[in-house]
């Protein structure tokens, strides 16, 4: 199936996998994906080693999505075209005034809200910020495939299996994941939800409209490497005072 360009799409594009039934993707290969990518995220969570943790969470999902999908794998890395570039800028923007707003609500609201530990374990020490930087940048691409490929799958399944419209199945994929994202980062905000959800939560949609816009999980890296590179940055900034 060919889109029509709107808002969210662009003309004459679509997702892989979803629309043959007989796709590499079908349950056992989900369940591959799904498990695997669960053992990596835990595994990143509880290994204790600096530069081989992050990438754990990049080895296990993508490896089982090259072993399911064997040479369709590339079809979720696309090259970068020039119109990727203002997607990129304007979804940094956007995730950046967005989540800021929201986040001066949720403290306004909650009257609390507990900071990314990451961020404020800075020292002023531009050698010691470095290894951190580079640290993120597996981090942040394992952190894309745990979403995007279960966006991937929930949007077979709801075409597939629950005769659900492409539409209604692309936004549900989108807000599931979403929520999965959030729900991620929980204990990383002392188990705050309300702040979780609407911040992390709002940021990974933003985030994930770069994916569906542009079908290149490149770009949803990009934007989302970008975005925390300046947070991170600032917080930096701030430690050097």
């Amino acid at each position: 199936m060919t889109t029509k360009k709107n808002f969210l799409e662009r003309g004459n594009d679509d997702f892989p996998f979803y629309q043959d039934a007989s796709s590499p993707l079908n349950f056992k290969g989900m369940l591959i994906i799904i498990l695997s990518s669960l053992i990596g995220f835990m595994l990143f969570t509880t290994t204790n080693i600096p530069f081989i943790a992050p990438f754990l969470n990049v080895i296990f999902p993508l490896g089982a999505f090259i072993f399911v999908t064997k040479n369709q794998w590339t079809k979720i890395f696309r090259k970068l075209v020039p119109n990727d570039g203002l997607v990129i800028i304007g979804t940094l923007v956007a995730n950046i005034v967005i989540t800021f707003m929201i986040g001066l609500l949720v403290t306004t609201i909650t009257g609390t809200g507990d900071a990314n530990p990451a961020s404020t374990q800075f020292d002023g020490n531009f050698s010691h910020a470095v290894p951190f930087f580079l640290k993120t940048i597996p981090m942040l691409f394992g952190e894309e495939l745990l979403t995007i490929l279960p966006f991937l799958i929930i949007l077979k399944l709801g075409v597939q299996q629950f005769n659900l419209s492409r539409k209604s199945s692309l936004l549900l994929a989108w807000l599931l994941t979403s929520l999965i994202f959030a729900s991620l980062h929980f204990p990383t905000y002392n188990w705050n939800i309300l702040q979780t959800v609407l911040t992390i939560g709002t940021a990974r949609l933003i985030l994930t409209f770069s994916y569906i816009k542009t079908k290149n999980i490149w770009v949803s890296f990009i934007v989302h490497l970008l975005n925390d590179w300046v947070l991170f940055g600032l917080a930096f900034l701030a430690s050097t005072r």
